[in-house]
């Protein structure tokens, strides 16, 4: 740790980056979908609005080295120049918040498999590489919540429809998630853990 704090050193960077991405996961819980989708939508204005709007955000993320973004090197096939991609946590973190909730509304659920986990899963894989696509084809900074967003709510959206059961996952909360309302959500019957009556 101590020989690479005192050079730049994009491994070192990545292993701290993820560390503070698996602890924030497992800290940080998102009590219901409602919530969960204006977090992503609120989120989903703000990224874009400091990406496209402003330079600030391309800024700091390039200036600043500090464990606030992933790394990886730029591949030579889809970018003519050496460097690096990064990725910032808070594209890592508030996705994964929303698919961490998918995965406990799976397990209260008790159904068969995990349904919305894995489709939030494959949303957020097609919502990264769409993000990368698009900044390989355009060459510049793109706000990767503009696809991640979409791609998770959708993934909800669409599972629900497809299992005849949004209504029931819309009103499902959490209730391991302090703070969320549970004693007014318990007297209208919309707890989790378990959902009954399916």
């Amino acid at each position: 740790m101590l020989w690479g704090a005192g050079r730049r050193s994009v491994l070192l960077t990545d292993i701290l980056g993820v560390s503070f991405s698996y602890n924030a996961l497992t800290l940080l819980r998102i009590d219901s979908f409602k919530t969960g989708c204006i977090l992503l939508s609120g989120l989903f204005v703000y990224d874009v609005w400091w990406v496209f709007g402003t330079d600030v955000m391309v800024k700091v993320a390039t200036t600043l080295d500090v464990p606030i973004k992933l790394l990886w090197p730029k591949s030579v096939v889809f970018a003519g120049e050496r460097g690096y991609t990064m990725l910032g946590l808070g594209d890592v973190v508030i996705p994964g918040t929303f698919v961490a909730l998918a995965l406990r509304y799976d397990y209260a659920s008790k159904g068969r498999g995990q349904p919305y986990f894995w489709a939030g899963m494959g949303a957020y894989v097609v919502g990264l590489a769409s993000t990368m696509a698009v900044m390989h084809v355009f060459g510049k900074a793109q706000p990767a919540l503009l696809y991640l967003s979409p791609a998770c709510i959708l993934s909800f959206v669409v599972t629900g429809l497809v299992r005849g059961e949004l209504g029931t996952a819309w009103q499902w909360i959490d209730e391991n998630c302090q703070g969320s309302g549970v004693g007014r959500a318990e007297s209208e019957g919309v707890v989790g853990p378990s959902i009954s009556d399916r």
